[in-house]
């Protein structure tokens, strides 16, 4: 984590983080090279180890966060504009979705559009060693939130051709009087070439 400090976790630190994180990791190594340190309990390990964290996981909290965000929006924006393409076709496949279905895709992928635009906005205002304003997790939610409200429009099944009738009524099917060996088995009342008196 020293090292890390001074690297890859240099522009996510504030500076009384820092010093506070490097006195607290340096305290610990020196605990655990004591006799006290050597005959500890796990307990007593695991409650160092979480002091550290205290301090530590949020600068790596930050650093992930920054590492991710675009990966993120870039799904989110891919989400949107695949819907607003098929919202704004003119596809034979789409022809059967109402208007106003279509319309209800488009206003909900602007709205969130917007949405992540303001929110990257604000965070690009902001230092890197600060908490974000945006996380990953609320702009995968977002893409969710587009994908299952689309998804069931854009799956709704065509409407069945309707079936032509002759006067009002449908063509009856022809049908022979020929019993069908098959279900001779099956239909006692239609007698099998077996049968005997």
């Amino acid at each position: 984590m020293r090292g890390k400090v001074e690297d890859r976790y240099a522009a996510y630190i504030q500076p009384q983080e820092k010093s506070a994180l490097l006195a607290g990791l340096q305290e610990s190594e020196d605990w655990l090279y004591t006799e006290e340190g050597e005959d500890a309990t796990k307990s007593a390990y695991v409650e160092r180890l979480d002091a550290l964290k205290k301090i530590g996981d949020p600068v790596v909290a930050r650093y992930r966060e920054t590492e991710g965000r675009l990966a993120a929006a870039t799904q989110l924006r891919d989400t949107i504009n695949q819907f607003m393409a098929d919202a704004t076709s003119e596809h034979e496949k789409y022809a059967h979705i109402e208007a106003a279905d279509k319309q209800s895709v488009v206003e909900k992928c602007a709205t969130v559009q917007k949405w992540l635009d303001d929110q990257l906005a604000r965070q690009a205002e902001k230092p890197k060693n600060v908490d974000p304003v945006i996380s990953c997790a609320e702009i995968l939610k977002k893409k969710d939130e587009v994908f299952y409200f689309a998804t069931p429009i854009f799956n709704k099944p065509k409407p069945k051709p309707k079936v032509e009738t002759t006067n009002g009524t449908e063509t009856p099917k022809s049908r022979t009087d020929t019993p069908d060996p098959s279900k001779a088995e099956k239909d006692p009342k239609v007698p099998s070439e077996m049968d005997v008196d």
